[in-house]
């Protein structure tokens, strides 16, 4: 068994593994709230709380996991480490932003993110950022480094739609009111929500109602596609390891929407699902048409890029800086009372 099947198997297992606890563990109530610090005390004596997510915590280990994916992939085909932590910071400072942004305009309402929309941002934009790097730096490495993002992106998503089973969002629609051939596959594995302050039950009225499992069956599907992606890529085919990972999460994406009974927007199709649609094509042009270079995969040399200073500093302000914008709850609030013990 070769270094670059191994680390496969190995991140299968791991992948697995955490999607498993996910969709065991998540839904119990006390698994929305990871901790509350007191910030104002009131005149009562009581303080006003700030609470601290499982969906920032998710999401961050989701962008560093990603990153780190990218990271290995891209330097196991010669890219340096310099130039993906700047690709990625780029694809940042973009993509966080309109995280928050697309939400207000789609689903007016503040304190809420897309990853959808951020991502079909990024689709936009970065494969001119890399365009410029490769000018700036006389290099051939967009291709490869777009390609190991696309992976990582799918990839890491799949543990981010659990952060979704945490904050009881993008939920799907009550089973009793789906058609009966999805009733019979979904009645002993529905999703059930649990908690007056997750978003299914405060904006869907669907606390303790089986419902569709849409976050679940993402996770499912955008780790399969992610994986296959990585396949792909340390088997040499650099262009159908971008293209197909990103073509299955957008085509998952359209489909899952008219699963969903959270609030998209108005019309036939939501704004999510054109974003999709338009996703389509660009990711397979983009991944046709920009040119590359790259060598024979090596996953032993792509773990190298793990353990230089830039690579870990930069994973962990990733994780501090991820879970500080996405893990700070805009949504809920708390009330905390401070006591001796007796």
């Amino acid at each position: 068994m070769t270094a670059n099947v191994e680390f496969c198997v190995v991140l299968g297992m791991l992948q697995i593994g955490i999607v498993a606890w996910g969709v065991r563990v998540l839904p119990r109530e006390h698994m929305q709230i990871l901790a509350t610090l007191p910030r104002r005390r009131g005149p009562d004596g009581q303080w006003e709380g700030v609470n601290l997510t499982w969906y920032g915590v998710l999401q961050a280990v989701s962008a560093v996991m990603g990153s780190a994916l990218a990271l290995i992939l891209a330097h196991s085909v010669g890219v340096p480490v310099f130039y993906v932590v700047l690709l990625v910071g780029l694809a940042l400072a973009v993509c966080l932003p309109a995280a928050g942004l697309v939400a207000r305009v789609v689903e007016r309402r503040k304190g809420t993110f897309t990853v959808g929309g951020a991502v079909f941002v990024g689709i936009l934009s970065l494969p001119w950022a890399a365009l410029l790097l490769d000018h700036l730096f006389g290099v051939h490495y967009a291709l490869a480094s777009l390609s190991a993002l696309s992976i990582s992106y799918v990839f890491g998503e799949g543990i981010g739609r659990l952060a979704c089973i945490s904050f009881g969002c993008c939920y799907g629609r009550r089973l009793d009111s789906c058609a009966p051939w999805l009733q019979r596959l979904f009645r002993h594995i529905p999703a059930i929500v649990v908690g007056r302050t997750r978003k299914a039950s405060y904006a869907g009225g669907c606390e303790s109602v089986p419902l569709l499992p849409v976050p679940a069956l993402s996770a499912v599907v955008l780790s399969a596609a992610g994986f296959a992606g990585v396949a792909l890529f340390l088997s040499g085919s650099l262009r159908n390891a971008g293209a197909w990972p990103i073509v299955v999460g957008y085509a998952w994406r359209f489909v899952s929407e008219f699963l969903r009974a959270d609030h998209r927007g108005r019309g036939r199709l939501s704004a999510y699902q054109w974003m999709a649609l338009i996703s389509l094509p660009l990711a397979l042009g983009m991944f046709g048409l920009l040119p590359g270079t790259a060598e024979v995969p090596s996953v032993l040399r792509g773990l190298d890029a793990l353990w230089t200073p830039v690579g870990l500093l930069s994973l962990g302000a990733l994780g501090v800086a991820v879970f500080a914008y996405l893990g700070v709850s805009r949504v809920t609030g708390a009330t905390v009372t401070l006591r001796v013990r007796a």
